[in-house]
């Protein structure tokens, strides 16, 4: 806050006068300078705030004591001076003299004190100056503070009047149209911003309707706004608010306006950039709300961006994913899973980041979405190829053991082995193509007897067949005389030149630690045992005590 001091210089006041003008007590922030001077001294009446002029001290003077004569010279060189805050000439004359002045008289001083002046009226006439220099020292604080808080604002602001003259700009404001305050202020929006009065009348590039609407609604608007400016157009994001009169009559506006024009070009570089980005991109805020999604999300998941801008990501993602099925292969900053996009089932790898702002606090999020349904179904591809057997298409024996590990835990395991008789004699006898139609036919004939079972081509003509969990093993022997029968039965039917008969043995154990190694050796016992004494199927002998 301010604190001045009130130079009052007195020029031919009587004492009593003077005695009372100098026990006028100050106002608040104000302190006194009072000096009396017999005669009337120039550097003293320049130099004060407030000079008190009896004008007998000019009675002697050509043409009497006429301010318009006597004080014109003085009050043209005290007007030059700038080291004041506040300027006011009181003179004190006789009521009749005051009545032949003339306009230029009085326009000659700022308060007339008339005779008789005693010290009431003296400490009363002084205390309306003391008013009047206080605020002009408010006004001018407040003057201070608000060209100080618009001229710190980056953004631009203005004050207009209901006819669109700019009232007050601050620097942002000069900055950006290149011109001063001084050629702005009380000049219309066309000379400004160099608009053309084509342009202005057909409201092109200017602000006519936003100011009209402003002053029509009587609140803050905001508005989008286009400006022509020497350095090409530019894009506003402008506040503007109606300057109310202290009768509620709309005077003007005030115009608070965001250069985003850098922001708006990088929101257009980085769409470009997502949109030529070979994924989809989902962009969210911190509540989950769509912000942005590319072009290649609206073709991976045929949806549009202006209907999902806006939404809410969960609310999309069930409507556009369904009930999609998370694949087990998850990692810690992505993740697979497959829904139906147009009844086609596909399969994405999506990843996830948080999006900073430059203190590390997160913003947003952002969402890459990969579709990787090809590479996922040649994937399978090399793994099914892996696991199986290229001739039978039955599993093989590597994968034979991950299965049983992955599958077994405290189940009990039934394990049947098979081997083709005399499969040697097929091949020397009728060609690799007939035993290759009969390991073909094996295999059909092991799929269908045990759908529910492990088949395996273990290797040559032998073959696994893995049972989990609690089986009959009369029902079990049953079956595998069954299949074995229908082996003999089918190729026979077939009419080839050759039969294919098989011999099996079989083991099983409810001991969940026997290896299956174990289990496998007593399987193939079972099988020897059956070839060597003609009958099928051999169960394994029981594990001593």
């Amino acid at each position: 806050m301010y604190h001045k001091t009130l130079r009052i210089n007195l020029f031919g006041i009587e004492p009593p006068v003077e005695e009372a003008l100098r026990r006028a007590a100050p106002l608040d922030r104000f302190e006194h300078a009072v000096e009396a001077f017999p005669a009337l001294e120039a550097e003293a009446f320049c130099s004060c705030d407030i000079a008190v002029v009896d004008l007998r001290l000019f009675a002697d003077a050509p043409g009497g004591a006429r301010p318009s004569r006597c004080l014109a010279d003085l009050m043209a060189r005290r007007r030059m001076r700038l080291d004041t805050f506040y300027s006011a000439v009181a003179v004190v004359a006789d009521a009749a003299e005051a009545a032949c002045w003339t306009p230029e008289d009085y326009g000659a001083f700022d308060a007339l004190w008339t005779r008789p002046l005693d010290a009431t009226r003296a400490a009363f006439e002084l205390a309306r100056l003391q008013r009047s220099a206080k605020r002009d020292a408010d006004l001018s604080l407040a003057q201070q503070y608000l060209d100080t808080a618009i001229d710190s604002i980056p953004e631009l602001v203005w004050f207009k009047d209901a006819r669109g003259a700019h009232l007050k700009v601050n620097d942002a404001f000069c900055e950006t149209v290149g011109k001063t305050k001084d050629q702005v202020e009380g000049r219309g929006h066309y000379y400004i911003w160099d608009i053309t009065p084509d342009e202005y009348a057909q409201g092109e590039f200017v602000c006519l309707e936003s100011e009209e609407e402003t002053m029509r609604s009587s609140t803050t608007l905001l508005f989008d706004e286009q400006v022509k400016t020497k350095s090409g157009m530019r894009q506003f994001k402008t506040y503007k608010s109606p300057l109310i009169d202290y009768d509620g009559t709309v005077m003007g506006t005030v115009g608070v306006a965001h250069d985003v024009t850098d922001l708006g070009n990088i929101r257009t570089e980085l769409e470009i950039f997502i949109d030529s980005m070979p994924y989809a991109v989902v962009v969210l805020d911190n509540e989950g709300a769509i912000v942005n999604i590319n072009e290649r999300a609206e073709d991976y998941f045929d949806v549009k961006r202006e209907r999902v801008v806006g939404g809410d990501f969960d609310r999309w993602r069930r409507i556009v994913l369904g009930d999609a099925v998370v694949d087990a292969n998850d990692f810690e900053d992505s993740s697979f899973f497959t829904a139906s996009i147009r009844g086609e089932p596909k399969t994405f790898e999506v990843n996830e980041r948080a999006i900073l702002d430059v203190f590390g606090n997160a913003t947003g999020v952002l969402r890459i979405y990969r579709d990787v349904t090809n590479e996922r179904k040649l994937e399978q591809r090399v793994i099914a190829a892996a696991r199986t057997d290229y001739l039978t298409g039955l599993y093989n024996r590597r994968y034979f053991y991950e299965h049983v590990e992955e599958h077994r835990g405290s189940q009990p395991v039934t394990l049947i082995t098979f081997d083709l008789d005399d499969f040697k004699d097929i091949n020397d006898r009728y060609g690799h193509a007939a035993g290759d139609a009969a390991l073909g036919m094996t295999a059909k004939t092991l799929r269908e007897a045990f759908p529910d079972g492990f088949v395996v081509r273990w290797g040559g003509d032998e073959f696994v067949v893995a049972l989990m969990g609690e089986r009959s093993i009369e029902r079990t022997e049953a079956t595998v005389r069954a299949l074995l029968a229908d082996l003999a039965r089918e190729s026979a039917a077939d009419g080839s030149a050759w039969a294919v008969t098989a011999s099996a043995g079989i083991a099983a154990t409810d001991d969940p630690a026997l290896p299956i190694d174990a289990l496998i050796r007593k399987s193939d016992e079972a099988l020897y045992r059956a070839k060597r004494d003609g009958a099928s199927p051999r169960l394994a002998e029981p594990s001593p005590a």
